[in-house]
């Protein structure tokens, strides 16, 4: 199964993507985390179902002097807003490191 997943909230310079990358490693997701230029981050994972759903929940985080999740727009393969042009990824990468 696979998602896309935009997060939103205060998700950039404070450590988030390396966060998402250890979740993804945890739960056996592979895909691709990047930031965005309106300050939002973009996740594509794939894995199992329940897995997914435990790096979503693991994901969905705010702390009071970091993270701060606000929501996040969830879509699966089949919606219209998914990405079309996606590679296999191997594990899981941050991009723009």
């Amino acid at each position: 199964m696979k998602l896309f997943l935009i997060v939103h909230g205060t998700v950039q310079g404070v450590g988030y993507r390396h966060f998402v990358s250890r979740a993804a490693f945890s739960n056996g997701i592979e895909g691709v985390v990047r930031n965005v230029s309106d300050g939002s981050v973009e996740i594509l994972a794939e894995g199992n179902p329940d897995n997914l759903k435990a790096f979503e929940k693991e994901i969905n985080i705010s702390v009071k002097y970091g993270v701060q999740v606000f929501n996040i727009e969830r879509f699966e393969e089949e919606d219209p807003n998914f990405p079309k042009e996606i590679r296999k990824y191997q594990g899981f990468e941050i991009e723009g490191e």
